[in-house]
C-alpha cells in the first residue's frame, strides 16, 4: 500500500497534535465486472487498516451507464457494511437522477430515490453512526421528513454537514413537473440545513466546519480558480452556502466529487465568493480508485494533512 503525503512533511521533533482522522471517497465503484469490485474491496480493506474515526462516501456508487436495479442498491449496502468504521453517505446523481436513461433501465428517478433511501438509510445505518451523535434533517424537521440523507454531527469540535446536492446540474433539468417540484423542495431543505449548521458554527465549542456533497458546481471545473457555476447550484451553493461562508473566520472545508479529478485548493477562491479561511477537496474517482485520509491538526500552520490511500 502506498501513501503519498500531500500537505506537509512531519518531523519527529515537531509531530502535530491530531484531533481526529477520517476518510473520504466517492464516484466508485464504476462497473459491474468482478475485477472492479475486487479492487474496491481491497481499497476498503486498506481504509480499514487506517482505523479512521469514520468514513464518508460522497455519492455515485455506480457509473452513469449501469442499471439502477433493486439488486444494485442492496449490493452497495452490503459493500458499505465492510467498512469497520462508521460509514456516512450522501447520494450522487448516478444512483437516482440519471436512472431514466435506457442504459440505466429506464426507471422513474423519484422511485429510485425512494428505494435508495429505504435500502441505505435504514435502522442499521443510524445505529452504526449513533456514537457520532449524528442528526438527520428528516428526523428533526417535520417539513423535510423525507430528507433523512441530510446529516450533521460534531467530531472533536469539528462540525460536519452533509447536504443532498448532486451532479447532472443537481436534477434541475429533469423536464417534468414532478422533477421540478423535487428540485425546489430539496433546495429548500438544503438551505434550511445549511442555516442550521452556520448557527451552530457560531458556538465556541465548534472550531471549524466540513461541508460534504456530491456534485461539482462549476462549469469550468478544470480551472484552478473556477468562476462559472451551473444554474442548478446557484441558490444552494452560490447564494446560500458560499455567502454564509463569508460570515465567519473559522476554517471551512468543502469536499465534493463528481468530476473524478483529485484537486486540493487551500485556500479556495472561486467566482469571487470565498475567503482565505475556505479550502476545497475534490476526491478522485471512476478509474482513479483511491481514497483520501484527512487529519485535522489545529495547532499547526497546516490545519489539514491529506494522505492518499490506494
Amino acid at each position: 500500500m502506498l501513501y503519498i503525503g500531500l500537505a506537509c512533511v512531519l518531523f519527529a521533533f515537531a509531530a502535530p497534535v491530531i484531533a481526529f482522522e477520517f476518510v473520504v471517497l466517492g464516484d466508485m465503484p464504476y462497473g459491474d465486472e468482478p475485477v472492479i469490485e475486487e479492487q474496491y474491496r481491497k481499497l476498503i480493506e486498506h481504509v480499514n487498516q487506517e482505523n479512521p474515526d469514520f468514513v464518508i462516501h460522497l455519492g455515485d456508487t455506480k457509473s452513469g451507464s449501469t442499471l439502477c436495479s433493486d439488486e444494485f442498491y442492496t449490493r452497495q449496502k452490503a459493500l458499505f457494511s465492510i467498512f469497520t468504521a462508521p460509514l456516512l453517505y450522501t447520494p450522487g446523481d448516478n444512483e437516482w437522477t440519471d436512472c431514466h436513461r435506457s442504459n440505466n433501465g429506464g426507471y422513474d428517478p423519484l422511485d429510485r430515490l425512494k428505494m435508495l433511501r429505504q435500502v441505505v438509510f435504514d435502522d442499521s445505518y443510524f445505529e452504526q453512526s449513533a456514537l457520532l451523535g449524528l442528526q438527520s434533517q428528516g428526523a428533526l424537521m417535520r417539513e423535510f421528513s423525507d430528507f433523512i440523507e441530510n446529516q450533521m454531527w460534531i467530531s472533536s469540535g469539528t462540525l460536519f454537514l452533509l447536504i443532498h446536492v448532486v451532479g447532472s446540474n443537481n436534477n434541475m433539468d429533469s423536464g417534468t413537473s414532478i422533477g421540478e417540484r423535487e428540485f425546489l423542495l430539496r433546495e429548500k431543505a438544503n438551505q434550511h440545513w445549511i442555516h442550521r449548521a452556520f448557527d451552530l458554527l457560531q458556538e465556541d465549542r465548534i472550531h471549524d466546519l466540513v461541508v460534504v456533497f456530491h456534485g461539482d458546481p462549476f462549469v469550468d471545473w478544470m480551472m484552478p480558480q473556477p468562476s462559472l457555476m451551473y444554474s442548478g447550484f446557484l441558490e444552494t451553493v452560490g447564494t446560500t452556502l458560499f455567502e454564509k461562508a463569508k460570515t465567519t473566520d473559522k476554517k471551512i472545508l468543502f469536499i465534493h466529487g463528481d468530476t473524478h479529478q483529485y484537486t486540493w485548493n487551500h485556500p479556495f477562491f472561486a467566482a469571487g465568493h470565498l475567503r482565505g479561511n475556505v479550502s476545497r477537496l475534490v476526491v478522485p474517482g471512476a478509474g482513479d480508485m483511491r481514497a483520501v485520509k484527512i487529519s485535522i491538526q489545529r495547532e499547526s500552520e497546516d490545519y489539514y494533512i491529506l494522505d492518499m490511500i490506494e
